[in-house]
């Protein structure tokens, strides 16, 4: 009977340590490694431990420290403690992970999105029109926190103000909930005007779309009040986002307005031409459509977002300005503009998006 017992307790001991201390992985590679902390922490477990052999507890804290500090997830993370032993030939490794959320936390944002996540995707069946939901919603309803102090998604949505990491992680959870393929990923970014000591710590997400992965920055769409950073592609990136962690794939070159671009251009395509206007405007080729979108500016007194090639707007919006203004029998107006880089074609012409705004003299 005492033997049994102590068995039974035993086999207790073994079952709460081993909730205690999280999973525990037999690894023979930086592939391996880098495998089951990204598994872990996505479960958001308390600890990894990782148990190898032919090597020394040097070289497993350098492979750790390595893999967190070069992969997305470490973003969920506020900080993190590793200790390594050497017994019988074996190293074992034991990560423990503090995380920017509690598990309260992080039901309170489950919840949240259960609840709400149908009414923010607003009918979107389609990968583009989820992300672009989402990213409208974010835009509507969370601000740039400038006081750099709301960093979790859970901080983001309760006081609906967060940097950079916030948006992300927020992102990132509204997403997966909507069963979309979404990556974080953290680096460097400036604006696309300024030089290299401009840069500062960023992080933004990655998304899949078909068999092709862009990137999106919700903090971005946000601060400039256009979507020049949804769906973009790393031709456009190289001016301004420089990620540092490791990324899902290749990231498509081509931004997804590009592409629309292309085809609306090669086939007249209705339906890129309506899809583009959607995501990032009312695209400009011809000194008409220049006209009449400013004709409809100034008859209805909305903003009405343009994307056009630069060269071609700059030289013809004055007179472009005068004509509309003929067919809406305005006398004069005052306008103040402003434009955002989106991409460069093939032939190197660079569209922006623009914003107009005119108030009657």
């Amino acid at each position: 009977m005492f033997k049994r017992i102590c068995l039974i307790c035993f086999v207790v001991l073994i079952s709460v340590s081993t909730m205690l201390i999280g999973q525990t992985y037999k690894v023979s590679s930086t592939d391996e490694v880098e495998k089951a902390i990204v598994t872990d922490i996505l479960n958001f477990e308390p600890t990894t431990v990782l148990i190898a052999y032919g090597t020394n507890n040097s070289t497993m804290l350098k492979v750790v420290d390595s893999v967190i500090k070069s992969i997305g997830e470490s973003v969920f993370l506020q900080r993190w403690e590793e200790n390594s032993v050497e017994q019988l030939g074996a190293v074992t490794t034991t990560i423990t992970y503090t995380y920017v959320e509690t598990p309260a936390e992080r039901k309170a944002v489950d919840d949240f999105i259960q609840k709400n996540i149908s009414a923010i995707l607003n009918g979107a069946k389609s990968d583009i029109e989820k992300i672009f939901m989402i990213n409208e919603w974010m835009k509507l309803n969370i601000e740039y926190d400038s006081s750099y102090t709301y960093k979790s998604a859970y901080a983001t949505l309760k006081n609906r103000r967060g940097v950079c990491q916030g948006y992300a992680l927020l992102f990132y959870r509204l997403a997966k909930a909507a069963g979309l393929q979404v990556y974080l990923v953290s680096g460097q970014a400036k604006a696309p005007e300024k030089g290299a000591s401009a840069l500062q710590p960023h992080a933004w997400n990655v998304v899949k779309i078909g068999n092709e992965l862009f990137y999106v920055d919700t903090a971005w769409n946000d601060s400039t009040g256009v979507n020049a950073y949804l769906l973009f592609g790393t031709n456009q990136a190289k001016y301004s986002h420089y990620p540092k962690t490791k990324l899902p794939g290749t990231i498509s070159a081509k931004s997804y307005a590009e592409k629309l671009y292309e085809e609306i251009v090669r086939y007249n395509s209705s339906s890129a031409r309506e899809m583009f206007s959607l995501l990032y405007g009312y695209l400009v080729l011809k000194y008409d459509e220049l006209v009449n979108y400013i004709y409809y500016i100034l008859k209805n007194g909305k903003e009405v977002l343009l994307v056009g090639h630069g060269d071609f707007v700059a030289s013809n919006f004055s007179k472009a300005v005068k004509d509309a203004l003929a067919r809406a029998s305005i006398t004069s107006v005052n306008y103040n503009y402003s434009y955002n880089y989106l991409f460069t074609t093939s032939d190197n012409k660079d569209f922006f998006i623009w914003q107009f705004s005119f108030k009657q003299r």
